[in-house]
This record gives structure tokens, sequence and C-alpha cells, in this order.
């Protein structure tokens, strides 16, 4: 018997990386899982081969979007009434859109921490009700909530305001006996940065920062996450777990080539000076 075995998991953004590899791990210790997705097709064929992984677990998918409140209530409860308990909750969902801060408009700002940081919050308040004592909530932030990078602006805030976020419900819920906590990863190939690992030269210069010689890969995250939701680390709750190869340490490479390349240099003149373009 898995050491899950019994309780129920819901993850966001469970159809691809971390969050696909976290609903395998959870999966193989016992525990039923409901991975969520808005891509209905993209879900579908990951909760398939979860499935196939996994013989004999339960694994069910729902289409959901974790920035709408009303999908946040309608998943959580879903994965609740799959056996009347709720006991993981993972959030690895988020944006991350790459320009100066001087283009960005205040729909795309408000976007970025609708998606990043109110989901953690939705996902809490709708679903802590639906825990007992032992619930672990477990959200995935990024280095960007730590040290800044230059054209990730309103991403650097969101996470950050992600990682206070951790800080103040584990105050709050931790009298209900439920955790929270969150693992920090740094450059990691998965679906969202799939078009960086494009660029060898890009991904080189993050390898070249990162004492442990290599970026991550999805099943590095997965595995931290897998202990933050378990009983592993049952004494653990406020926390944000590096796990970046050390990424950490040095931040983020120098982004100006890249964002002469993207933009143009004209562009960037005027950026630099301090002037909105166009």
């Amino acid at each position: 018997m898995g050491v899950l075995e019994g309780k129920t998991a819901l993850i966001t953004g469970g159809s691809s990386g971390m969050g696909k590899f976290s609903a395998g791990l959870l999966a193989r210790d016992g525990a039923r899982v409901v991975i969520v997705g808005r891509r209905e097709d993209v879900l579908m064929k990951a909760r398939d081969e979860l499935r196939a992984q996994v013989p004999g677990a339960t694994i069910e998918a729902f289409v959901g979007d974790a920035s709408d409140g009303d999908s946040v209530r309608a998943m959580l409860a879903y994965a609740h009434g799959l056996a009347g308990r709720l006991d993981i909750i993972v959030n690895s969902v988020g944006g991350g859109d790459y320009k100066p801060l001087l283009m960005f408009q205040e729909d795309e700002v408000m976007a970025e921490y609708r998606i990043t940081a109110l989901s953690a919050f939705m996902l809490a308040r709708y679903g802590v009700p639906l825990m007992g004592e032992g619930g672990s909530i477990v959200c995935v932030s990024s280095t960007a909530g730590y040290r800044s990078c230059v054209g990730l602006g309103p991403y650097n805030m969101a996470k950050a305001a992600l990682e206070m976020f951790v800080k103040v419900a584990a105050e709050e819920f931790g009298s209900a006996g439920i955790r929270v906590n969150a693992v920090r990863p740094g450059m990691t190939r998965a679906e969202g940065t799939a078009e960086m690992f494009d660029d060898p030269a890009l991904v080189q210069t993050f390898v070249d920062i990162i004492p442990l010689g290599r970026v991550g890969e999805s099943e590095d995250l997965a595995k931290v996450i897998r202990f933050l939701a378990g009983p592993e680390s049952g004494w653990v709750t406020g926390q944000v777990f590096a796990a970046d190869g050390g990424q950490e340490l040095k931040g983020f490479p120098d982004s100006s080539d890249m964002l002469d390349l993207i933009y143009g240099k004209d562009v960037m003149v005027q950026v630099r000076a301090g002037k909105a373009p166009g």
C-alpha cells in the first residue's frame, strides 16, 4: 500500500511538464489524482498516458481554468466528490511574457497576476474548506520570484507575490493542520519554455551560471513537489524550496542581447532612455 493510499490530489497545469510528472508520482504512491488543464485534447491525452504508466490508479481529468473563480470552485468540487475528501492541491500554472516593462499594458500585468498569484489564492480560498487536517498545498514559484530578470517584470512581481502568499497562508492555515509550501524552479525544460530550448546558445547562457552544470527537467521538480505534498514533509510549512541546480545563487544571464534581437536595437534604445516605444 502506498503512503498516499486513499488521498485525493488536484493538480492544475497537470497536462504537461512538472504538473504531469507530479501526477504520476502521486498516483504511484496511491493517491487518486485529478489533473486540470484548459485544452481538452492535450489534457485527455495526458490522462490516458498517466493511466498507462500507473495501471490501476484512479486518474481523472477536468477541463478548467485556474485563473477563473467559477472554474476553480467546479474543479475542487469534482475532485472532492470522487471520494468525499481533498488532501493535496498542486498549483503549477503560470505565464511569463518577455519584454521590457515600458512595453507592457495594464491588462497584461493583471493577467500575469491572475494566472500566477490569484489562482493560488482561489485554490486555497475554495479548497481549504474541503480539506482536513494533514492537507498539503504546493505552489510552483520561480527563481524569478527571488531574483530580478530584465524582461520578466510582471512575472517577477507575480511570483514574488505568490511566495508571500505561501508564507501568509501557511501561518493562517496551520491551526487547521494544513501545510502550504512552494517549489522554486530555475531554468527548466517544459512546454512553456520550449521556444527557449530551441536556441542552444540561449540555453548555454543558463548552463554557464548554474553550479550543477545543467538546466532542470520536469522530473527534477516533480520529485520536490511529491515530497512537499506527502507525509515525509509533515513538519514543513511556509517554505519555498529552490530546486534549480543552484541558479538562484547567480540569478539570470544578461538578457540585453536577447531583448535587442527580439525587439530591435532602435526600440531598445528608446526603452533604455525611459521612453515607451510606439
